[in-house]
């Protein structure tokens, strides 16, 4: 597969929420962006609110994409969480803090969905 990485990136979120909807996802929003920082998915299922973090990677140099969501970057998805519940007015809904790796180091990319990936501190 010859594509930039920022077309890798793009094609690893277009795999998640095919399988998102799959599973019965609601998409609300894609690559949610304001003054802190930006969310690749919020998506909607069963009530609740997810905020989901898309980390694909081509290669296995760097460890998993799961491994790539630090401290510093859940913090950051945390506050921008916060923002688009003020925003949007959600203050009674379960949100989930969540991230999706993709593996796309075969033709055939997985995916491994962990829903509470983390928690607010």
């Amino acid at each position: 597969m010859n594509l930039s990485r920022l077309n890798k990136g793009r094609k690893g979120e277009e795999e998640v929420e095919k399988y998102l909807i799959k599973q019965g996802f609601n998409v609300l929003e894609r690559s949610f962006r304001c003054k802190i920082g930006e969310i690749d998915i919020v998506a909607e299922k069963d009530d609740d609110i997810y905020f989901i973090e898309v980390k694909a990677r081509w290669s296995d140099n760097f460890g998993s994409p799961l491994e790539a969501v630090g401290k510093s970057k859940q913090k950051k998805i945390i506050n921008v969480a916060k923002y688009y519940i003020a925003k949007k007015r959600l203050h009674d809904v379960n949100c989930h803090l969540s991230v999706v790796g993709v593996d796309m180091t075969s033709e055939v990319f997985k995916l491994e969905f962990i829903e509470d990936a983390f928690e607010v501190s």
